[in-house]
């Protein structure tokens, strides 16, 4: 999970302040709390709930784009303050059918040239390698413990 927190959800929220801040430093200078801290100051996309809800505020239905943004926070600060690296299977599938959800609404807005849903794709469909644990350790999660031990059974729909 920390895969597509790093490699996706940082880049939807790039992508999404790009339009608006004419002078964006490049992508490698943000992680997903200065991305938040960004969009919180732009006043642009609010959330219906108002900035720095929680999973139990976030209804389904709210499908704002400031929604998606602390549906992002929520899932990166989930990862990052956790006692343990591993997620349940309930959980992990939970997370990713919000995720693919999200995706596919910021797909529809931000019109990148890969879509997000197939770079989730690519991801879930990939194999681990202890280079890719190394990666998200050094960058953005540094103080979690990790074990990995990868059998998922979790499908993308096709659009």
């Amino acid at each position: 999970m920390g895969i597509i927190v790093l490699n996706i959800l940082a880049d939807v929220s790039y992508d999404l302040l790009k339009p608006d801040k004419p002078n964006l430093r490049p992508r490698s200078d943000y992680d997903i709390s200065h991305l938040y801290q960004e969009h919180f100051k732009l006043k642009k996309h609010i959330p219906t709930n108002g900035w720095g809800g929680n999973w139990q505020t976030i209804k389904g239905t709210d499908i704002a784009i400031g929604d998606d943004i602390e549906r992002i926070r929520l899932t990166r600060n989930e990862l990052q303050h956790s006692t343990a690296a591993e997620l349940g299977d309930t959980r992990f599938n939970e997370l990713c059918n919000i995720l693919s959800d999200l995706l596919k609404r910021f797909d529809h807005y931000n019109k990148p040239q890969k879509l997000y849903t197939d770079e989730l794709k690519d991801i879930l469909a990939k194999t681990i390698t202890d280079e890719d644990v190394k990666s998200v350790k050094k960058n953005d999660l540094p103080e979690m413990t990790f074990e990995v031990e990868i059998e998922q059974h979790f499908n993308v729909p096709m659009q």
